[in-house]
């Protein structure tokens, strides 16, 4: 077995994916389906649940406002798994009005809890105060873990002054075009799991691994795609992460990450990426 960062990794088959134990007993797979659709047409997060969960995979990453849980719960009843197989992630939408988002979360994904809820973003008049309501969610059992996205090193150190149940995760913008290491290594040394979404892209889409002469060298080399690179990357960091796509084929080749290794030389060109411009 080869252990990579904090992840001991055995042969990842189709049906399996390494997970990381963010809370005690909770363990969030390192690799999770994610279904914000941004005003897309195009696809449908019934079809992207429906299908991650139809090859074995088990981590489904939403939130309040992208307003998918009844097509979230309706893909899960229908693929006839135990809801204790299935790792959910939602997020509520700022530090404001935490009980009644929890409660319609719950309700609309029609379960009785929730494996991981993020507040969304640091927006509202007092976190640390959300912060103990989802803290009571957790005693109930609604809630198994909590923690942040798109929160500073400042923002997480008021949370910490005054929290009983620790941060699990810190879901932030992180790829190679951005990431910020100030965040990354405090969240390293605080045992906070930092979980990458908008794993392919920066600068609001207009950087692209897909385009991005480097990336595409790397995949070449190890006769894969830019994306396994670039979410390789994330995971032989040791972090986490959430992609998107309705397709099968590529959720198949976007969780397929432990076939191939990246050299360290391989490693460090990919993180002198930050703010390469490509357009």
């Amino acid at each position: 077995m080869k252990v990579f960062g904090v992840f001991s990794l055995a042969a990842v088959a189709a049906a399996t994916l390494p997970t990381k134990e963010i809370a005690p007993g909770v363990k969030l797979p390192v690799v999770n389906i994610g279904t914000w659709l941004a005003g897309s047409k195009t696809e449908d997060p019934h079809l992207i649940t429906k299908n991650w969960l139809a090859q074995g995979f088990r981590g489904i990453d939403t939130a309040l406002i992208y307003n998918d849980q009844k097509d979230i719960a309706a893909a899960i009843e229908e693929s006839g798994i135990p809801r204790e197989e299935i790792f959910i992630t939602s997020k509520l939408p700022g530090c404001a009005a935490a009980a009644a988002s929890v409660d319609a979360d719950l309700k609309q994904l029609n379960v009785d809890y929730i494996d991981l809820m993020l507040i969304h973003s640091p927006i509202g008049l007092s976190c640390p105060n959300t912060w103990k309501v989802l803290e009571d969610y957790v005693a109930q059992g609604k809630l198994k873990s909590i923690g942040v996205s798109n929160f500073n090193v400042k923002q997480m150190q008021k949370i910490m002054d005054m929290a009983t149940v620790p941060i699990a995760v810190n879901q932030i913008q992180y790829n190679v075009f951005s990431h910020d290491e100030e965040i990354i290594s405090f969240c390293d040394a605080n045992n906070i799991t930092v979980e990458a979404y908008s794993p392919l892209s920066g600068a609001k889409g207009a950087q692209s691994v897909f385009k991005d002469e480097t990336v595409k060298a790397v995949a070449d080399a190890h006769n894969v795609s830019a994306a396994q690179v670039a979410l390789r990357w994330i995971v032989q960091r040791g972090h986490t992460l959430a992609v998107l796509t309705s397709s099968a084929e590529h959720q198949a080749s976007d969780a397929d990450l432990w076939s191939f290794e990246l050299a360290d030389d391989e490693m460090d060109t990919l993180t002198q990426r930050q703010n390469a411009i490509v357009v």
